[in-house]
């Protein structure tokens, strides 16, 4: 796939949607669009794979006005409506999300949805709960390992970690596998884990507050407090659970990810006074997911739930693992519609064969 990748954004793509092949070859819908927040503005990336999942503010409004003049941009609650089989939808509906409730969603992307007139369903961790903004805490892992000194080792005996000596090629496989192990503990014994490879890494008790002492970096980094919750839900978005603390609920073991899930709808409840009725899993892959999560969010009482893969139009929707187009910041315009409209998802399944959700909704 990676070979035809630049004939694909460059030539193919461009050409299917001046033609208007792919809105009016577009399967049924509805579509779920999924973002992960807006650059801040002055914010320059650090690194691809971390910041790869943020867009620029430009982007995030041209992709918008594309779908409103294409396409039928619907509100969380006529999906919900539409997915309890209480209201028919026009075609070419798409429904917009985004993951994490980072500040800059209500700083940088707010804005936009407002001046366009449109709503989002927004996936909040349980910290967003709480009086004091965070860091979600792989990308503070993500940021050690970035600032550590090279060779890295790190040994964490009680989590099953021994690592190293790691440089810069191999600190992205490095993060994933600590993120993998530390997904089996809770929360604050993940803290503890995390400030062990503080430490180990060399790095001063103080390091995480250059996060809150610049404005671009803490809009970038930093989750929304029960403050900037509310004033999310106020400017008219819906409010959505994304599990107490963002593990990979596929490594917790059954009670933690039960907690994760259960718990994450009665503390946002309690936060905002309004019900929470749809969970986002954390990661929301094949790999992350299994259907053991599924059935979690299901018993938790939530009334849908999404992965954060496998979407477009023709995608089949479970109510428990809706599929959804994840928006990078490297996606072209053309790009975008051709992952909107189901092309690159059913290209990709004759190219490669097989549906990456299939596994997790079949469990």
């Amino acid at each position: 796939m990676r070979f035809v990748s630049p004939a694909l954004k460059q030539i193919v793509f461009p050409i299917l949607s001046r033609s208007g092949y792919l809105r009016y070859t577009a399967g049924a819908g509805p579509a779920v669009v999924t973002y992960h927040g807006v650059f801040p503005a002055g914010y320059e990336v650090k690194n691809v794979a971390l910041d790869g999942n943020l867009v620029h503010a430009a982007s995030l409004r041209r992709q918008l006005q594309l779908l409103k003049k294409r396409y039928h941009i619907i509100s969380p609650e006529d999906f919900l409506r539409w997915s309890e089989g209480g209201l028919s939808l026009p075609p070419r509906s798409i429904l917009l999300t985004c993951d994490d409730a980072l500040r800059n969603t209500l700083t940088e992307m707010v804005p936009i949805l407002q001046e366009l007139g449109l709503s989002c369903l927004f996936f909040a961790t349980g910290a967003s709960a709480g009086e004091t903004p965070s860091v979600l805490w792989y990308e503070e892992l993500y940021l050690m390992l970035l600032d550590a000194s090279e060779p890295i080792t790190l040994s964490l005996p009680e989590a099953g970690v021994s690592l190293g000596p790691v440089t810069s090629n191999g600190k992205h496989s490095c993060w994933w596998n600590l993120v993998e192990r530390l997904s089996q503990f809770d929360r604050e014994l993940r803290r503890g884990f995390l400030d062990q490879i503080r430490d180990q890494l060399g790095l001063s008790e103080d390091w995480a507050a250059r996060l809150v002492q610049n404005s671009t970096m803490a809009c970038r980094f930093l989750t929304l407090d029960r403050t900037g919750l509310r004033q999310l839900a106020a400017a008219g978005m819906s409010i959505g659970a994304h599990s107490l603390s963002h593990p990979i609920l596929a490594c917790a073991p059954e009670e933690l990810a039960r907690r994760e899930i259960f718990e994450s709808r009665g503390i946002l409840e309690k936060s905002l006074g309004q019900t929470v009725w749809a969970f986002g899993y954390p990661f929301g892959n094949a790999a992350t997911v299994t259907g053991r999560d599924l059935r979690l969010a299901e018993q938790a009482g939530f009334r849908c739930a999404f992965m954060n893969t496998g979407g477009g139009f023709g995608a089949k929707i479970n109510r428990f693992a809706v599929p959804r187009v994840h928006v990078t910041a490297d996606m072209s315009l053309f790009e975008f519609e051709a992952h909107i409209s189901g092309f690159y998802r059913s290209l990709r399944k004759r190219l490669l064969g097989g549906d990456e959700l299939e596994a997790v909704v079949g469990a």
